[in-house]
């Protein structure tokens, strides 16, 4: 009896929650199809979540690699000449393009180099939208101020949206009203060099989460945010409440936009806004989306396993129909906990969170003697809980019910 496939993991180890949960999902689905693991991240990443190099016993992966799995150029020169490897996927951001690299170096199923170098860059993947037909708002790559007050003052009135080009979880994302706001806003970016200004969406914002099977892309689930005045997302609904014809609209634009950006692999995780010239396409990603959204779009769809769905496409072996958004017979929520800046002194009520039955997943980052600060961020968020249900009122009921338990007690911080 031959090998069993393999399949390799990019970012294995992650640091979140959320993605701590993905890759356990993932690998059990992956055995269950009788599949090897491979997982690859950083030294740091693995060391820090207790992986060796080399064979794996009891862990979610088979064979750890030691891998600058961020650096495209590092994974396929890794790659170059390997024939035990059947297929590559990830669900991290940072390692999106350097999978591409591997399943061109490799001649395996994946996206291509140059469909996620694309989405991967803000204004590019703004700019291949737009020529392809859909809705953009005006946006334009600056270095400096400058730059910044010349394009509000040829797009106003405003408002406007300075954010880094590359980035995630909303860091350095900042809405300006007025030219005399830009500098703040250009002092909360990341680091140097070039930024987006852009036009700001007024809409109703939600997310799509879906897959791409046999080279054609699947919603299977709208979701709608809730976010902070910064555009920290602190809450999501599943499915959105939108209307059946609003949320086929919504669908297939989501459809058309995954197409005309490039994607024929894997789960992607698309941004839009419902306005009333109809949907504005935002970002694309070829990755499910954060916050455990996984958890609940598989709540929604009882038997649906997503990332076997994706090794299912990616080994030829996809058997069965993909669910719709239509086809959702449940709900899911998030709810992130609203703590105020200080010095954590105590933390009740989370032990009834995470031992109630409508809990899908639950995170809490912070305890005693941990200092909380503001919110810029989705990596400062102190804590999520996440819940499924019959129906959006019974999800609802249940966030409410569960956050509405936890208290956590803040004193003020004390001087250094």
């Amino acid at each position: 009896m031959g090998e069993p496939p393999s399949v390799l993991v990019l970012g294995c180890a992650s640091g979140t929650a959320h993605g701590r949960d993905q890759m356990r999902r993932l690998s059990a689905q992956a055995r269950r199809r009788g599949l090897r693991v491979v997982g690859a991240d950083t030294p740091t990443n693995l060391d820090r979540a207790g992986l060796r190099p080399g064979p794996a016993v009891g862990a979610v992966v088979d064979h750890v690699v030691a891998l600058d799995v961020h650096d495209p150029h590092a994974c396929r020169s890794w790659a170059q000449g390997r024939a035990d490897l059947d297929a590559v996927t990830t669900f991290r951001e940072m390692c999106v393009e350097p999978t591409a690299a591997v399943a061109h170096q490799l001649d395996l199923p994946g996206n291509t180099p140059d469909a996620t170098r694309t989405i991967r860059s803000k204004d590019l993947c703004r700019e291949h939208l737009r020529a392809a037909g859909f809705r953009q708002p005006a946006l334009a790559v600056v270095t400096d101020l400058a730059g910044a007050e010349r394009f509000v003052t040829a797009h106003g009135p405003g408002p406007w949206v300075v954010k880094p080009r590359d980035g995630m979880g909303s860091v350095g994302v900042t809405l300006v009203s007025a030219a005399d706001e830009l500098p703040g806003a250009l002092d909360r970016l990341p680091g140097g060099g070039a930024f987006l200004v852009e036009e700001f969406v007024s809409g109703r914002e939600l997310s799509a989460e879906g897959v791409v099977v046999g080279g054609e892309p699947v919603v299977l689930a709208l979701t709608e945010k809730r976010t902070t005045a910064g555009f920290v997302e602190v809450g999501h609904r599943m499915p959105a409440q939108v209307d059946p014809t609003q949320a086929d609209v919504a669908s297939a634009h989501v459809v058309g936009a995954v197409r005309a950006v490039g994607l024929t692999r894997g789960v992607f995780h698309a941004e839009l806004w419902l306005t009333g010239q109809g949907p504005v396409m935002g970002e694309v990603h070829a990755r499910p989306g954060g916050d455990f959204l996984h958890a609940m779009v598989e709540h929604l769809h009882p038997g649906l396993e997503l990332y076997g769905v994706v090794l299912d496409d990616l080994l030829g072996t996809q058997q069965g129909p993909v669910p719709t958004v239509s086809g959702a017979v449940r709900a899911a929520g998030a709810q992130y906990l609203t703590v105020p800046p200080g010095v954590v002194r105590a933390v009740t009520g989370w032990d009834g969170v995470t031992g109630d039955d409508a809990v899908l997943a639950a995170d809490l980052a912070v305890g005693p003697g941990d200092l909380v600060g503001a919110v810029d961020g989705s990596a400062d968020r102190p804590g999520v809980v996440v819940v499924g249900g019959a129906t959006p009122a019974d999800v609802d009921a249940h966030l409410t019910r569960l956050v509405g338990a936890v208290h956590v007690d803040v004193g003020p911080a004390g001087r250094g």
